[in-house]
């Protein structure tokens, strides 16, 4: 076997060993990343609060009102109400000027856990540091504390606690009620915790509806994100402030917080709202937009500055700002907020939903989509080049944030998109810096190679089917290759040193000859394709096309390329009749026709196809967009009649349904024209539309709908003539028949001579004939106006045969027919009313006696057939019925002529009738007859008028 040999310029086997050293290499950058994220160092925990504010700051200003508001107790209120701490009496007037105004709740965002030393009683002496619930009535009325407390029992307060690291909790006093219960886990290990806490004074907690812890902990950077949700106090669970002032203001009894698994709770049920909370049970409120909490200085809203309608209906957050006393709360924005505000944009995104979520599942997946990321960007290295790596992890930046951001904005998930940021960058650094080195190496192999692929690209020159050659400033040819040789029809060697001008001829050639470098430069400038032709001499001129090109050698030097475009132009020839060809075939189309593209652009059309738009027909232009046609189509006095008043819709519709396949449809037009509208799609993705002007053809259908319609109400009209006349001819034709037999039966003496009784019997058998015929006739009236499709009755066919054959044995008797039943007794019932079913077997049944000779027989059977349909037959032995009549025997009053069927009795309507019942029960009567040999006549129901079985 012969091995090839290698190629020239391929390149050197690549080094394995080093794309896995590399990849080696970035795995433990990857392994180092995941360390520092588990110990959360600094820097990654400063990034991680950077985007996660940044993720904060996209999400829009709550648009409702907020539910909370600020009662400030500023510089200006300690100016004119007095220096801190004001006595308690001063914070009951505020607690009742409150209520007065119907705040929903009150909360204090400051501690009330020492005895006010202001107080008159304990200025006096009266009272120590007793109690104020073991005071006297009178000396309650002195304390503060008992004042403060008797205003807060008019109203709805929550009175706050601070968490300690360490001290008492009790101090001998009752445990703190705890309104949280855990649902699910056990309380977990990362809550927040303390072993005391600085409570209310006695007499305030128990004026409390609830009792919030205060503290707020700010993260690395000093700024506060976040609320307590839930505090563990020596072993009882106590939420934070925020959290307990929503719960009395939802009137819940106790919170729940739900800790789906030993990673950390997910939230706290208050009532039937949830609020979600991180695994450290903290709440990540909405801090933006502090300027919507109504403020109102205590001292303003002590003296009744108009400051009701700010309190009505909202939840009063009592706090401290003025210097030196109040505590300052740095925000993400960097500006400082007063600490009641900042509890009041909690409780308000609490009361509005917009409370942030950071589950404890998502670190999980921020880790690893930080390592899906590193690996496919260690996997993919040999893959990217460095623009590619810098793509990528700007690529990446922007998914990661859009992602994050797109999850705040919808979901309100709290994602931390810098950590894979961080992975992404210092991941794609080093593979950056190792791309570099690897150039650096291969751009020392690429010059290696250079002097032997100049070589080769000779070569390839000489192989190419285009003449190339090479000029100096003077238009003088220095090479040409093969094709050069071809195209001119004299050797390489002839070629050099002659002027190039002089093998060419035309406008180009003329001004090379003129200014040969200007002319060269001008084309190079250009970029242009110039048309020219060679001179072969004998007046045989081949045409060309050339470009010039400026090389880069220390001798000006021109590159032309020249093509012999005589085929080309002989092709474009032949397709320029093609498509004239087109276009009068497409003209001579006597419908009209419009063939649009993919983009749904007009290609071509014909005039039928213009004079059909009208007014619009000027947009029917090659590229005009099929929408614009058709709107500028709707607007015209020959607009399709459903798209009048509606064109925007009617063009929204036509475009929804063009390249879908269906059938034609047909549309009517303003000016009283129809068309046949036939739209298909072609095989890339067009549309073929053929318009057909059905007018014509539309105007006779409507003259034949029209004459079927008035055909329909003459039959409608004979019906009811027939179904009156018969009922007024009967009514005294029962008096004539009733009249003749009380004479017959000679009830009031002798008629006298025999002839006035052979009269009488003639009158009763006369009379008796024409009212059996009247009583056809009303059946058949009533057979054409009964609808039967929906018939709720049930019936037995084959208790109905057996009640035909019953009722007509007597007349067989007398004609000595004999009839017999084949039963088949496995049928099911039928939905059919038993009188219609009747009616139809009576009928065939009494034709098929009345036309039998005496001695014949007759057959009545019942069956079913292989599609399940109901059918049953009577077959007789009478004269048949010729093959050209049988349509015939159906017709109403039609009687078939002949000496031997005229001697029998009846009006022709029997067939009529059941004919008429089996189509309104959407059965099938058939007829096989010979002529001489007897008639079969089969009734089919569908199976669908069989009952099944329950």
């Amino acid at each position: 076997m012969t091995i090839p040999p290698p190629h020239p310029f391929a390149p050197e086997p690549s080094n394995h060993g080093g794309r896995w050293r590399d990849r080696l290499i970035g795995c433990a950058l990857l392994g180092a990343l995941l360390l520092a994220r588990f110990a959360d160092v600094a820097p990654l925990t400063a990034m991680r609060l950077w985007s996660f504010d940044a993720i904060a700051s996209l999400r829009s200003t709550a648009s409702q009102p907020p539910a909370v508001m600020v009662v400030d107790i500023d510089e200006e209120s300690l100016a004119t109400l007095g220096q801190w701490p004001w006595p308690r009496g001063t914070l009951g007037q505020v607690v009742d000027r409150l209520v007065d105004a119907q705040a929903s709740v009150i909360v204090f965002d400051m501690l009330l856990a020492e005895a006010d030393r202001m107080s008159p009683a304990r200025l006096s002496g009266a009272v120590s540091d007793i109690e104020p619930a073991a005071l006297s009535a009178e000396e309650r009325a002195k304390d503060n504390d008992a004042v403060l407390a008797r205003a807060m029992g008019r109203g709805r307060v929550v009175s706050a606690a601070a968490a300690t690291a360490s001290g008492p909790t009790a101090n001998g006093r009752d445990p703190i009620i705890g309104r949280m219960a855990v649902h699910g886990a056990p309380i977990p290990i990362g809550l927040p915790a303390s072993t005391g806490v600085v409570r209310p004074l006695p007499v305030i907690e128990q004026a409390s509806l609830g009792v919030g812890i205060i503290n707020l902990y700010p993260d690395l950077d000093g700024v506060v994100r976040t609320v307590p949700g839930a505090m563990v106090v020596d072993r009882t669970m106590l939420p934070g402030l925020a959290v307990e002032a929503a719960r009395t203001a939802a009137g819940a009894g106790n919170l729940i917080l739900r800790v789906p698994s030993t990673s950390g709770p997910d939230g706290i049920l208050l009532g039937d709202r949830f609020v979600p909370t991180d695994k450290r049970g903290r709440l990540w409120i909405d801090a933006s937009g502090s300027e919507r909490i109504p403020v109102i200085a205590a001292h303003r809203l002590l003296k009744g500055d108009g400051s009701d309608r700010d309190v009505q209906g909202r939840i009063a957050v009592v706090g401290v700002s003025a210097a030196g006393i109040g505590v300052s709360v740095k925000t993400a924005s960097g500006v400082g907020t007063a600490s009641a505000v900042f509890q009041a944009m909690a409780i308000d995104s609490i009361l509005g939903d917009r409370v942030m979520a950071r589950p404890a599942y998502l670190m999980t997946l921020e880790l690893a989509a930080a390592v899906a990321i590193g690996l496919a960007l260690v996997g993919g290295a040999p893959c990217l080049g460095l623009a590619s790596l810098g793509a990528a992890a700007v690529g990446l930046g922007v998914v990661m944030s859009s992602a994050a951001a797109v999850m705040a904005l919808g979901a309100a998930l709290l994602v931390d998109f810098s950590f894979p940021l961080v992975v992404a960058l210092v991941l794609a650094g080093h593979l950056a810096v190792v791309r570099i080195h690897e150039q650096g190496v291969q751009r020392r192999r690429q010059s290696a190679l250079l002097a032997q692929q100049d070589a080769y690209m000779r070569q390839v020159v000489d192989a190419s089917f285009d003449a190339i050659i090479t000029v100096d400033r003077d238009a003088r040819i220095l090479t040409a290759n093969a094709g050069a040789e071809r195209l001119f029809k004299v050797p390489a060697e002839q070629l050099r040193g002659s002027r190039v001008e002089g093998w060419l001829v035309g406008f180009w050639a003329r001004a090379v000859r003129d200014e040969p470098e200007r002319a060269l430069h001008d084309s190079v400038r250009g970029h242009q394709i110039i048309a020219a032709a060679t001179d072969r001499g004998s007046g045989v001129q081949v045409p060309i096309e050339l470009t010039v090109a400026e090389t880069a050698a220390p001798e000006l030097t021109f590159v032309i390329v020249l093509r012999d475009i005589s085929a080309r132009i002989g092709a474009e020839s032949a397709a320029r009749q093609a498509v004239e060809r087109l276009r009068d075939a497409v003209e001579r189309i006597t419908d009209g026709f419009a063939l649009f593209g993919p983009d749904h652009r007009l290609v071509i059309c014909n005039a039928r196809f213009v004079d059909m738009l009208g007014e619009a027909g000027s947009t029917a232009r090659p590229g005009g967009r099929f929408d614009v046609i058709m709107e500028c189509y709707a607007e015209t006095s020959r607009a399709p009649v459903d798209a009048v008043g509606r064109g925007h819709d009617w063009v929204a519709e036509r475009m929804a349904t063009l390249a879908e396949t269906s059938r034609p449809v047909v549309r009517e037009c303003l000016d009283g024209r129809w068309f046949l509208i036939d739209e298909r799609p072609t095989a890339e993705g067009g549309v073929v539309c053929v318009y057909t002007d059905i007018t014509e053809l539309k105007h006779r259908e409507m003259e034949i709908t029209e004459a079927m319609i008035r055909a329909e109400s003459a039959s409608s009209a004979k019906s009811e003539f027939l179904a009156n006349m018969s009922h007024e001819l009967r009514t005294p034709l029962n008096a004539v028949i009733g009249f003749a037999d009380l004479m017959k039966q000679e009830l009031f003496g002798p008629l006298g001579h025999d002839h006035y009784r052979a009269y009488v019997e003639d009158i009763i058998g006369s009379g008796s004939k024409l009212l059996s015929m009247i009583e056809v006739i009303l059946d058949f009236s009533r057979s054409e106006r009964t609808n039967l499709s929906e018939s709720g009755a049930r019936s037995a066919i084959n208790d109905v045969a057996d009640a035909v054959v019953r009722d007509l044995g007597p007349t067989a008797l007398q004609k000595s027919i004999d009839v017999t039943v084949d039963r088949d007794d496995a049928l099911l019932p039928l939905n059919v009313d038993g009188a219609v079913l009747y009616q139809v077997l009576q009928n065939l049944l009494s034709n098929a006696i009345k036309f039998s000779a005496s001695g014949a027989s007759v057959q009545l059977r019942t069956f079913r057939d292989a599609d399940g349909a109901i059918g049953v037959s009577v077959r007789d032995q009478g004269v048949g019925i010729p093959a050209e009549l049988i349509d015939n025997v159906t017709q109403p009053f039609w009687q078939r002529q002949g000496p031997l069927v005229r001697d029998h009795d009846g009006v022709g309507l029997g067939l009529a009738i059941v004919k008429s019942h089996v189509d309104a029960l959407k059965g099938e009567l058939r007829f096989d007859s010979q002529v001489g040999r007897g008639t079969t006549a089969t009734v089919l129901l569908p199976a669908s008028r069989t009952i099944r079985p329950s």
